[in-house]
């Protein structure tokens, strides 16, 4: 008798499992890392404007100058929010920036370049994704 007062009931076994299935499925979920998929070496479009130009030039250890074109292809004007963001080897953004294009006419281009001054960030920096964002 005495070894069957020991035992854990099976209720009390069942509850210890489902709280640890729980727990490590909630630590699973937040360990997983956001993927960003890049097309077109790194660029992400938008349904009107295309990425004509994309240019990364190193300017020293704590400098980056991305330059961006986009044309609007559409007969329409529109404008977007365009995104920039340098990644590390593991695809962590470093550095971000955004800025509006404001209206862009039927078959114009809009040319921004982003300079990024950060303390030692050409020691990080792997990658480059554009994501334009279109707002009308």
């Amino acid at each position: 008798m005495d070894t069957l007062k020991r035992c854990i009931p099976l209720w009390m076994l069942l509850i210890i499992l489902i709280a640890f299935s729980v727990v490590t499925g909630f630590a699973l979920t937040v360990l997983v890392k956001v993927e960003r998929i890049g097309i077109w070496q790194g660029v992400v479009e938008s349904p009107h404007f295309t990425v004509t130009e994309l240019s990364t030039t190193v300017k020293g250890l704590n400098r980056i100058d991305v330059k961006v074109v986009l044309k609007n292809m559409d007969t329409n004007t529109h404008c977007a929010n365009v995104t920039v963001q340098l990644l590390d080897v593991d695809g962590d953004v470093i550095a971000e920036q955004w800025v509006l294009t404001g209206d862009v006419a039927g078959g114009a281009e809009w040319s921004h370049v982003f300079v990024f001054k950060v303390k030692v960030i050409v020691k990080s920096y792997e990658s480059t994704l554009v994501i334009v964002k279109e707002l009308s």
